[in-house]
């Protein structure tokens, strides 16, 4: 228990069980303490996406007001005695010294002679005090733009061209490689993998906290990961055929031993013979987990029911195989959507990592696609650690990449999420350049940058769900201006849970301190 300078009570207050989901999601996120629809305490700050809830609280206390539409931000307007524009901006904010995550969105921009700017990105503002009153506007729609990219993003609709190969009488695999990588080439190219692609949800998730700093001063939260670690990598390979198995396997695992890395392979259970000695291996060395049974790009058209008896026969499979619960999931070419995710929780899997923050073409859909975190989210009760990091199949055989140019363009990625504090999720197959010995010098290098950072958390994926498991089952408590973390006696990680003190937000992004 650590005792630090008067702290503020967070009060969060919706019209709407969408609106109150999801600012309860943002507090989630942050692990900061809060109180949900109830009476405002003495001194406390109230968050709403409500107007009249605005207009009622606001004389007991500060209130921060995020309206959910253009109507109700005009409409606030005219409560406020001022004039709203709107105007589809990027929007950057600071989140450390050098790092910064943005977000093309509708931005609300509120003028009057009532109008007092507290929080700017690149001209525009973000957040604006009423004077006289003690209503703040945020000038981003927090709600609707969170439903858009985290629920819109991970429903991935196939493609026309993709529904009618993938109805073939035989598998998309026996198209030649070289032709369905034509096919999926972009113009676009790499030029996409930016910040507010990868993770616009990161800047909703900045602006909501940073304007809680602004107001109501320092808050307490729980660290991402265990303690005195600033980001994660997770290493997954996903081993599409037998010679990946039997043979590429071997290479990377030398790499990755010496290196004393444990990754995650992703095995489809009924494509290419399998056998208990061959798996144990990778179990040892790691975990393994299931990719499907057959990879024929068909799951996603599948009923409810029968995706849930197919990923239960998958499963099954494999644990009688290896001789251990497998945990994790990975569809072939990344397909996910909601009923996918139901049907993994209910045929007994505990996380999936189908879901890139960011592609730049979509073996399915044929188009941009990705989810816009780089964090894993609970989607339908199971947790999705999203693949953050563009696979090498991507890079290297699609957009034509070296593997040393790939290697550099990771790293570029990777120094992005570090600085945000999120999970690198590493994908690369046994079965292509990586797993070459002319290459095995450039894979060694792309795994070294993590080894030497003494702040980089290396886990398999079954560590990670567990460990978010642990965060999301913590909370923080105060008491009397007292901090301590409350938490599962069950999970061996609890711990390594890391309280930490958001003391304030400038130029440099947020201030934190450890407790």
């Amino acid at each position: 228990m650590t005792l630090v300078s008067e702290l503020h009570p967070v009060v969060l207050k919706a019209g709407t069980d969408e609106a109150s989901r999801t600012l309860q999601d943002y507090a989630e996120f942050w692990k900061i303490p809060y109180r949900m629809n109830l009476l405002e305490p003495k001194g406390s700050v109230l968050f709403t996406s409500d107007r009249s809830i605005a207009a009622e609280s606001a004389i007991h206390g500060p209130v921060i007001l995020t309206p959910v539409g253009l109507e109700e931000a005009e409409k606030t307007a005219s409560y406020a005695g001022a004039a709203v524009t709107s105007e589809k901006k990027l929007v950057r904010l600071p989140v450390r010294k050098g790092i910064t995550v943005s977000l093309r969105t509708n931005v609300y921009e509120y003028s009057g002679q009532r109008i007092e700017p507290l929080l700017v990105s690149d001209g525009a503002t973000i957040m604006s005090r009423v004077l006289g009153s003690n209503v703040h506007l945020v000038g981003l729609d927090l709600v609707t733009e969170y439903a858009r990219l985290i629920h819109e993003g991970y429903e991935q609709i196939p493609s026309r061209r993709f529904s009618l190969v993938a109805k073939l009488p035989f598998s998309y695999q026996s198209i030649p490689s070289f032709i369905r990588n034509r096919s999926f080439r972009t113009e676009k190219g790499l030029s996409d993998l930016r910040e507010e692609n990868l993770g616009p949800v990161e800047c909703l998730r900045a602006v909501f906290l940073a304007s809680l700093v602004r107001i109501a001063g320092p808050i307490p939260r729980i660290g991402f990961w265990r303690r005195g670690k600033a980001y994660a990598l997770s290493v997954t390979h996903d081993v599409e055929t037998q010679d990946g198995l039997e043979n590429g396997a071997k290479i990377l695992m030398e790499t990755e031993a010496t290196l004393k890395i444990r990754s995650t392979w992703n095995i489809p259970s009924d494509r290419y013979p399998l056998t208990s000695p061959v798996l144990t291996i990778l179990a040892r060395n790691g975990e393994v987990g299931a990719h499907d049974t057959r990879h024929d790009g068909r799951l996603i058209f599948l009923s409810g029911e029968e995706k849930k008896r197919r990923l239960a026969s998958c499963r099954a499979r494999l644990e009688r195989l290896v001789d251990q619960r497998i945990r994790g999931f990975r569809a072939p070419l990344l397909q996910h959507n909601k009923d996918l995710a139901e049907a993994l929780y209910n045929a007994g899997f505990e996380f999936d990592s189908s879901c890139p923050s960011w592609e730049v073409l979509s073996p399915t859909s044929l188009r941009s696609h990705g989810v816009g975190t780089i964090f894993p989210f609970y989607m339908r009760n199971i947790l999705e650690i999203p693949v953050s990091l563009p696979q090498d199949h991507q890079l290297i055989r699609v957009a034509g990449q070296k593997p040393s140019a790939a290697v550099d363009l990771l790293l570029k990625l990777a120094t992005w999420i570090r600085g945000v504090g999120g999970a690198c999720i590493l994908l690369i197959h046994p079965d292509y350049e990586f797993a070459e010995a002319e290459n095995k010098k450039e894979y060694e290098r792309l795994l070294e940058s993590f080894r030497s950072d003494p702040e980089c958390d290396i886990m398999t994926l079954g560590e990670m769900g567990e460990w978010w498991k642990t965060r999301k089952e913590a909370r923080i408590e105060t008491n009397d201006n007292k901090v301590s973390i409350i938490s599962s006696e069950h999970s061996h990680m609890s711990s390594e849970l890391q309280a930490e003190l958001v003391t304030g937000y400038s130029g440099d992004g947020f201030s934190v301190v450890n407790l």
